[in-house]
């Protein structure tokens, strides 16, 4: 490394999103937060406390509930759809071992793979969920895209499994409130 000292080369930032060497194929329970682009209320209002979803949110709803029987390993938690955003909670209960699943006589190539050894990861999985409510919001001409990220949170034990999922299932009767954030923000002041 010596040859870089000097160097004024500039490398681009990256914010990391997702938590360094942690296995996102593994074991584990998530809550994810996906947007939509510019925060446009797509998904329908809420009215008294309840969610009114419009068509593009009764996609959104249908396309979630087809994720386990996309991915085997997923299983499903509570969720919320609303107006400009989604909330769900998606455990992954076990690794899933692509190797055994090649089919005999496979040739290796890149070119046209018949078998793609990919993990099945929590991004692997949203990326399919917001593709698929991509294409059928485009076959109603709707204009609708996500943002380009998604959040999500390792939920660490029992109790943020309990808070969260209340948080989800309560969020239309808080709509505007900053509920999940005030109570991160203790949990960071706690453990300092």
């Amino acid at each position: 490394m010596m040859f870089l000292q000097g160097c004024s080369m500039k490398y681009k930032y990256h914010k990391q999103y997702r938590l360094p060497n942690y296995d996102y194929s593994g074991v584990g329970e998530y809550f994810v937060t996906i947007c939509v682009d510019n925060r446009e209320h797509h998904f329908g209002e809420v009215q008294n406390g309840e969610m009114i979803l419009s068509d593009l949110g009764k996609i959104v709803d249908e396309i979630w509930n087809e994720i386990p029987s996309k991915f085997d390993n997923v299983k499903l938690d509570v969720y919320q759809i609303m107006p400009d955003h989604f909330h769900g909670i998606l455990i992954l209960k076990h690794k899933k071992n692509l190797i055994n699943q090649i089919p005999t006589g496979f040739k290796s190539g890149i070119k046209n793979n018949p078998m793609e050894l990919k993990s099945i990861t929590l991004g692997r999985i949203i990326r399919w969920f917001k593709g698929r409510v991509k294409f059928e919001a485009d076959k109603l001409k709707h204009g609708f895209t996500w943002q380009s990220r998604f959040y999500d949170r390792i939920i660490r034990d029992d109790i943020e499994f309990y808070f969260i999922n209340e948080y989800i299932v309560n969020n239309p009767k808080n709509w505007g409130e900053k509920i999940l954030e005030k109570y991160f923000n203790e949990q960071r002041a706690f453990y300092k």
